[in-house]
């Protein structure tokens, strides 16, 4: 039913081709405009309160993942999320990796509407380490409710200052949803509007053309010039005796 409905703008182009009657034309672009958007906003609403689990894996440098736990969505609509870790690191672990200026792994196995999909994110150690494990994971999700996207961050970007006190190797981690923002709509009934008027008013001979003598009749100069040139490459002048 929706691939029927989002074919609507065929319609549309048949009806403009067709249809000399400029109001139906405006009418059924409203409505494709209308159709198309609620189906958006209808799919969001079924889709973005959808129950998820993200099940959290990091790692050190070059070592293999650990388990670091899990983060239950109850509604991605509201935010209300839930989240469950444990570091797996000592803190020499990562004042170690600080100073071989390692990386910090973060995979994220998101399952959700009977789908499941993996993450990979990284961000440098020593910003972790110099943070003591203050992060920022975000979920990223589509205007459908779908998440195609997570990434870990520190509160603050920037580069690394040098060593950290001793600290107790314990996530303070704050879970962020970040929605994708509707672009720009083009409005296409005004567009068609104008083309109808400017076709009309041609029509009456009420528009000027403001165009050189060159820009108007350039179809009929080149092919003269070209004649000349061609005939005068042909009868070249005898040399004088």
């Amino acid at each position: 039913m929706i691939l029927l409905q989002l074919l609507a703008p065929w319609n549309v182009l048949i009806s403009f081709r067709t249809n000399p009657d400029q109001s139906m034309v405006m009418r059924d672009f409203r409505i494709f405009q209308f159709r198309f958007f609620k189906i958006l906003v209808d799919k969001a609403e079924l889709e973005t309160d959808a129950s998820s689990v993200i099940y959290l894996s990091h790692s050190l440098g070059s070592r293999a993942l650990e388990s670091r736990g899990q983060i239950n969505v109850k509604s991605l609509k509201s935010g209300s999320v839930n989240i469950q870790q444990d570091s797996s690191y000592d803190w020499k672990d990562y004042r170690e990796a600080a100073e071989a200026n390692d990386f910090y792994h973060l995979e994220a196995l998101v399952k959700y509407n009977g789908i499941e999909r993996t993450f990979l994110t990284s961000t440098k150690a020593c910003l972790l380490f110099e943070s003591q494990l203050a992060d920022i994971i975000t979920i990223h999700v589509d205007l459908l409710g779908n998440i195609f996207g997570v990434s870990v961050a520190t509160p603050h970007n920037q580069q690394c200052a040098g060593d950290a006190p001793e600290f107790d190797p314990t996530f303070n981690t704050t879970v962020l949803i970040s929605y994708m923002e509707h672009g720009p709509i083009p409005d296409v009934a005004m567009f068609v509007q104008k083309v109808e008027q400017e076709k009309v008013a041609k029509e009456r001979g009420e528009t000027k053309d403001n165009r050189s003598f060159i820009a108007k009749y350039w179809m009929y100069i080149v092919p003269l010039v070209l004649v000349f040139m061609m005939s005068g490459a042909s009868n070249p002048e005898q040399p004088a005796r």
